[in-house]
Parts: structure tokens; C-alpha cells; sequence
């Protein structure tokens, strides 16, 4: 007879765990670059294609090194054909895949992870890598049949993106790839054991091993393994990575200076200074941003520490737009930038989206921002020349008006509100936006709000005595409301995020001057500061709340008019009648905002959560499931298997079968454990047991007793199938159970002693632990009773 390991359905069931372990460790490479789903699909047909393939071989008793060398080859061929559309290795479809690759390895050293779509996609560099890590898992597990060992591949793979970003794996993740470990290492473990023979009572679940302590050794290796994977990522991003260099490893924290102290300083002295000129075939250069301030403590906005990668250098092609979709409509225009002696900034002014620059390795650029540092403490703007492509955007105001809520969509850090901000102050975001039915409407209000409807002036000489810009909030904001560019930037930026738009204050350049050269004249006196407010699909997009004192016009868009609303407006989308939540109390990000057109549901992390709920289900249904299948294939045999059948059943409920007896002594013994079936009422905890306990089914053990003898010991044996004594089995099983308390049945139906295994011998135990050794009488003590049973 073929032992189960190797039939195909279960070698099949192995391969599948395998591919799953390895598929949804790989899964965690998704925060390495954008649109993962082109790899982690493939990979999955290319995994289900290697893993059936092996399945299939080692059904067919192949060799193993022929196994590998053909999972090899066809993983091969299956990666070029992804990668290329074709599996056919010729010299043109060669040429194409390898020119992808060096894509994919430039752009890996180039950019930060997550890579964004836009530049050479690093796909190929995680397809190979992951049908690697597929191919190892099967060749390990399967093949090889160590899986205890694929372990150390899976924990590998699951590092990487530990590694390379420095932020933890999700939970789910980890917990599913967790499992199916596990999983896997108990199923070829009770394999093993499968494989090691019979006993000498020729039981054909009998076994001259104890499977308890195996079991534990495998569980204990995989949850050693598992331990690693915890323990061991809090040191790998101390290493060091060649590619995707990130925000991982390999990348050095820039202090920035505080561009609101030079704006204040620039704009209060009297003479207006040339600082810099750019020349263009485009429209006039406005608002050319500096720095982008990112985060506000309760008393001012500034840049925060920024972690850049060396590699993100203000040199080529940058990643796509954030937060862009491509349906806006754009135009590029190169500008070629000198900027004199006087003006010393860290800061590279540029347009606020910008697609390509050349402007040097001394600066680097934020992805997250999109504004270019200077690389070191020593370099400044002075007398620098350079060119950068921008990008004009020609935005939607219905688009944005339709968007949903940004907050998910960016870091935390453009959504945080301090839990000092005065309570008047959001009250009064609240009460300004309250007809807006809309983000984008609320966000328009407040611009109206500065610039118009709030008695609000523009007076440059508040610049002088602004302080930090943010200590005088509240008094801006409530009493004089006189003040310059900056504090309407700063005030209508932390109202935004009140109302649950995520925000950013952007320091600059407002508008320049043609010069004698034909050149356009940025001066100090030009310098400026606006909010930015983010809409998904539009990006970070500029308002303008300083009065026309200082700015003449605010963005079309931002005067956009849209249809009221006929229907019933949801409670967000009416007017606001309840006060913001006051200090010490939960916030909501999007308090205030309008959820007409979204919702705030998190769907992403209650279905990952119910995947692994479900997962888990299913791991802990697994004994019972097989318990299950191993009944129905007894119950279609013959008396032998409905007495392995009855064997199980008895180790299930707690008991422990004795090993090398002959059937009618065991039948004498199951006798002692028979019980009266409840009926109508309620089990006893202690139900007496007894052959006379349960007569008939006493008298049906008695019958599978003869019939197991004649099989095994007539002179000419009889042949007795299953189905003949199925309900002599079920009295008898009914009876066992009667036997034992509800407690021992759950754990017989649920956690299955003869799947899982548990330490077991039906001899007694002294209280030294030692098996006590009890003198036979004249049956028990014949050799043949104990040979042939």
C-alpha cells in the first residue's frame, strides 16, 4: 500500500500550503513600489504552475534533482513571458527582458520605496525574486520535505521590506504567513509518522512510536521559527541594502532651517532686493515655492526633520505627481534659474510640480513634499544656476468638488491637529464652513472667509512683530484679525485639518517682475506663503486666503459655483449645529467635513481582518476536518478499517488504546468504558460505565469482535466490509461517548486526538513516573495473544 504522502491529492494539499505561505509573505513587498498587483498576480499563476508541476512530478516518483532542475526552467520561462509576453527565449525577447531589468535595478537605486509609477517599473526585480522565494518553499517543503527549514526562506523574504522602509510588517500579514507555517509543518510532520510502518498487532493506524512528542518537536521548531521572524527584524534595518534604498538604511537625517524666519526677516526690512531671475518660454512664474512646512505644534508651522534617501538627487526625471490622477490636464515648460549673490536659502525655488530638474547632487528632493534640500550644511542658493521642467495643471473644480476624503490617502503628519489648539478656534472652523456641503465647498468657504467675508486686512508691518506666527493665533483669529501672508497661510491650513482636509503651508516667491534682460525678477519683496489642501485625484492643491491688498486674484477654481443639493442632506452635509469636540475629548479627522459623496469606513482593514479571521477558521478547522475525511474513507472499507475507525474514536474521547493485544481482549477492555446514551435529559458528569451499562451495545462490540477474527484468523478468511457492521460501530461509539464528559467530547470533535496526536500508553504510571509492571494471568501472558491480536 502507498503510504498518503504519496498520493496526489495530498501532495497537491502540501504544495498548496507551500505556495500560499510564500505567495502572502511575498504580499509584504507591497509597500516597495506602486501597483503591486502587476507582480503579486503573476506570481501567483507562476507559483500555482511550479507548485502543480512538482506536485505532479513527485506523484510520479521523479527524481528530486529532476524536479528542481524543471521547476527551475519553467520559472524561468514563466518570468520572461511576464515580463515580456512571451515565454519563447529568443535572442529579441532576451534583449527586452534584460533591458527591463536594468530598468528595474535603475530605478530601484534611484528612487525611494515606494517606487511610483512613472518611471521604469521594478517589477521583473520582484517577480524574480518572488518566484525564487516560491520555488525555494516548494524544493524545501515539498521536495525535500524539511519544512521546518523553508521557514528560514519564508523569514528572509519576510524581512526585506522591514529592511528596506524600516516599518513593521502589518499584523494580518504576519499572523496569516504565521499560520500556514504552522500548518504545513504539522501536515508533513504527521506524514512522517505515517510513513514509519505498523505495529506488530497489525492495526493499520497502529504505530510503534509515540506521535506526541513528535508533534511537539515540529510545533515547537515552527514556533521557534516564528519567534526569529518577530525578533529578528528590530535589528535587520541596522543593516546594509544596494537597492531600494528608501527611508530604510543608507539615508541621513537634514535639519532645516525655519524658511518663516527669513520670510518675517525679508519682507520687514525696507529695501527690496533682486534675489534671483528665471527665464521661460511659458506663462509668468508664480507663486514659486521655496519649502513646504508640514508640521504645526499649536504655536507655529515649520518643515520638521526630514529622512532623505542619498539617492533622491535633483538629477533627471522625478516620480509622477502625488496624489494626481492623469486625466488632469497639463502642460510642461522648462525654466532656466540664476540667482544671485545675495540671496542664501537651503531651499532650491522651483514650481510647486515639477517633472524633471538638473540641478545637482548638493540637492536632494522629499517625495513626500516635492520641495529640494540642500545635501549639506554648507550648501546654499548663492550664485547658483540650474533648469527644472514644471508641470501646469489645469485643475477641476467639480473633480475635487466629487473627491473623497484625502486623510487616508497622505501621511499623518498633513492631518495632525495639537490637542492644545484652542477650543474657540475649532468652533469657529466649524461655524465658517457650515453651508459647505462638501470638503472642497468648506475649503472655498474659509478662502472666501480671509479674503472677503471675515473683516479681515493685510497689513505688511504685522511681519515685523509676528513672533513664531502661531502664538498669535487666536488672538489673529478672534480679535484684531490684522496681520500679513503668513499667519492667513497658517490659520486657514490648521482650520483645514479642523474640518478634515489635509493641509501644508508652502513658503515662496508671490509674483515676479520683468527685467531689463527679458528675464522674470523674483525680490525680496516678492516672498510669500499659501496653504496647500489635498484632494485625491487633483493632489496638493494651492488656495489663497491673504486679501487682495497682497494678492490680487485667487485660483479660478477656487471661485468655482456647484448645484445645490435637492435631496436630504446627510447631518455632515447640512449646517452645522453641534460644537466641535472640546479639548481632551477623541477628535475625528473629519469632523466637520461632508461625507455626502464617501464614506469613512475603513473597508481595506476589515476585509484584510476578516481574510485572516477566516484563515485562521480554517487552520483551527483543519483537524477536524481531516478526522472527518479519514472516517468516511474507513467507513468505506472493510471490518479492518471500521476497527481503526473504532480505535480513533477511543483515543479521540481521552482513552488510551492498548497496544498488542488481541481483538477479544480488547473488545474485554472497551466493555469497561461503555455508558448508557442520554435521552431526554441532561449527561452526568460522572456516567457509570460497564458492559451492562449498554447491553446492545455490548453485544454489537462482541459481533465486530468475531467478525475481525474470522477476517484475521479463520482458515479460510471471510471477507466482512464496513457497511455490514456500520451500525454495530455506531452503537458502540454511541456508547463511548456516553462514557466521558461533554468536555472530552468537544475536544474529540474539535481537537481530534488520533489527527493531532497526544502522549499516550495504556499502561499505568507509578507516581515516580515509571510504568508499573502488573503480573499476567495465563491469557494476558500467552505469546501468541500478544503476537497475532
Amino acid at each position: 500500500m502507498r503510504s498518503s504522502w504519496s498520493t496526489l491529492p495530498h501532495q497537491l494539499r502540501i504544495a498548496g500550503i507551500a505556495l500560499l505561505a510564500a505567495w502572502v509573505t511575498v504580499l509584504s513587498w507591497s509597500v516597495l513600489t506602486a501597483g503591486f498587483a502587476r507582480v503579486g498576480i503573476p506570481l501567483l499563476m507562476i507559483g500555482v504552475v511550479l507548485s502543480g508541476g512538482g506536485a505532479l512530478a513527485r506523484w510520479a516518483r521523479l527524481p528530486a534533482a529532476a524536479i528542481v532542475a524543471a521547476q527551475v526552467v519553467l520559472g524561468a520561462l514563466l518570468v520572461l513571458g511576464t515580463t515580456t509576453g512571451s515565454p519563447l527565449p529568443t535572442p529579441a525577447n532576451v534583449d527586452a527582458f534584460l533591458l527591463a531589468l536594468d530598468g528595474a535595478l535603475e530605478s530601484s537605486r534611484s528612487y525611494a520605496a515606494p517606487v511610483q509609477l512613472g518611471v521604469p517599473p521594478v517589477h521583473p526585480l520582484l517577480l524574480i525574486g518572488g518566484t525564487l522565494v516560491v520555488l525555494l518553499v516548494d524544493v524545501i517543503a515539498c521536495t525535500l520535505r524539511r519544512a521546518p527549514v523553508a521557514g528560514l526562506v519564508l523569514l528572509a523574504a519576510y524581512t526585506l521590506p522591514v529592511a528596506v522602509t524600516g516599518e513593521a510588517v502589518s499584523w494580518w500579514l504576519f499572523a496569516a504567513v504565521a499560520a500556514l507555517f504552522l500548518t504545513l509543518v504539522f501536515l508533513q510532520h504527521s506524514d512522517h509518522v505515517t510513513s514509519w510502518g505498523r505495529s506488530p498487532e497489525a492495526d493499520r493506524s497502529s504505530f510503534s512510536v509515540r506521535t506526541g512528542a513528535i508533534g511537539n518537536t515540529a510545533i515547537a521548531l515552527g514556533a521557534a521559527a516564528i519567534a526569529l521572524a518577530v525578533v529578528v527584524p528590530a535589528a535587520v534595518p541596522t543593516m546594509s541594502m544596494s537597492v531600494f534604498d528608501g527611508n530604510g538604511p543608507g539615508t541621513r537625517e537634514v535639519e532645516v532651517q525655519d524658511p518663516m524666519v527669513d520670510l518675517r526677516r525679508d519682507l520687514s526690512r525696507g529695501r527690496d532686493i533682486p534675489l534671483l531671475w528665471v527665464t521661460t518660454a511659458g506663462p509668468r512664474p508664480t507663486y514659486l515655492r521655496l519649502s513646504v512646512l508640514t508640521r504645526f505644534n499649536g504655536e507655529s508651522w515649520t518643515p520638521g526633520d526630514r529622512e532623505i534617501p542619498d539617492t533622491q538627487t535633483a538629477t533627471g526625471a522625478l516620480p509622477p505627481l502625488d496624489g494626481v490622477s492623469p486625466a488632469v490636464a497639463r502642460k510642461e515648460h522648462k525654466y532656466d534659474v540664476r540667482i544671485g549673490p545675495d540671496f542664501e536659502s537651503t531651499w532650491l525655488p522651483t514650481t510647486a510640480q515639477v517633472s524633471r530638474i538638473a540641478a545637482g547632487t548638493d540637492w536632494r528632493y522629499d517625495v513626500n513634499t516635492r520641495d529640494f534640500i540642500g545635501a549639506r550644511d554648507e550648501v546654499t542658493t548663492a550664485d547658483r544656476t540650474y533648469d527644472f521642467t514644471g508641470v501646469q495643471l489645469d485643475y477641476d473644480a467639480q473633480a475635487m468638488n466629487d473627491a473623497v476624503s484625502g486623510a487616508g490617502s497622505v501621511a499623518g503628519t498633513f492631518t495632525d491637529v495639537p490637542s492644545s489648539l484652542n477650543n474657540e478656534i475649532e468652533r469657529l472652523a466649524a461655524t465658517v464652513t457650515a453651508d459647505g456641503q462638501t470638503r472642497f465647498q468648506k475649503a472655498q468657504l474659509l478662502q472666501q472667509w480671509f479674503r472677503e467675508d471675515g473683516g479681515f486686512r493685510y497689513d505688511v508691518a504685522q511681519a515685523e512683530s509676528a513672533g513664531s506666527g502661531g502664538a498669535d493665533l487666536r488672538a489673529f483669529l478672534l480679535d484684531d484679525r490684522v496681520g500679513y501672508c503668513e499667519q492667513f497661510a497658517a490659520s486657514m491650513a490648521i482650520m483645514a485639518r479642523v474640518i478634515g482636509i489635509p493641509s501644508r503651508v508652502a513658503v515662496g516667491f508671490l509674483a515676479p517682475d520683468r527685467s531689463t534682460n527679458g528675464a522674470w525678477e523674483f525680490s525680496s519683496h516678492d516672498l510669500h506663503a499659501w496653504p496647500e489642501l489635498y484632494f485625491p485625484g487633483s493632489g496638493w492643491v494651492r488656495f489663497e486666503p491673504t486679501p487682495q491688498a497682497r494678492a490680487s486674484e485667487p485660483p479660478a477654481y477656487t471661485a468655482a459655483e456647484f448645484e445645490a443639493v435637492t435631496e436630504s442632506p446627510s447631518p455632515s452635509a447640512s449646517r452645522s449645529t453641534e460644537l466641535l469636540p472640546e479639548r481632551g475629548d477623541e477628535p475625528s479627522a473629519d469632523t466637520g467635513a461632508s461625507d455626502a459623496d464617501t464614506t469613512s469606513i475603513p473597508w481595506v482593514p476589515i476585509i484584510a481582518s476578516a481574510l485572516g479571521l477566516a484563515l485562521l477558521a480554517l487552520v483551527l478547522l483543519t483537524p477536524r476536518l481531516v478526522r472527518d475525511a479519514r472516517r468516511r474513507r474507513r467507513l468505506a472499507g472493510d471490518v479492518e478499517d471500521l476497527w481503526v475507525e473504532l480505535r480513533a474514536v477511543t483515543r479521540d474521547l481521552g482513552h488510551d488504546w492498548p497496544v498488542g493485544r488481541s481483538p477479544r481482549r480488547v473488545g474485554d477492555w472497551l466493555g469497561g468504558l461503555l455508558a448508557t446514551p442520554a435521552v431526554g435529559r441532561d449527561r452526568p458528569d460522572r456516567p457509570r460505565r460497564g458492559r451492562e451499562q449498554a447491553p446492545d451495545a455490548a453485544q454489537a462490540l462482541d459481533r465486530l469482535v468475531v467478525a475481525l477474527e474470522r477476517s484475521r484468523y479463520a482458515r479460510d478468511p471471510e471477507s466482512f466490509t464496513a457497511a455490514q457492521h456500520a451500525h454495530d460501530a455506531e452503537l458502540v461509539e454511541q456508547a463511548l461517548v456516553a462514557g466521558v464528559t461533554p468536555r472530552e467530547v468537544r475536544r474529540a470533535s474539535w481537537w481530534p486526538a488520533s489527527v493531532v496526536g497526544r502522549r499516550s500508553t495504556w499502561r499505568p504510571r507509578s507516581r515516580s513516573g515509571v510504568a508499573r509492571t502488573q503480573t499476567p494471568d495465563h491469557e494476558t501472558g500467552r505469546t501468541v495473544d500478544q503476537l497475532v491480536g
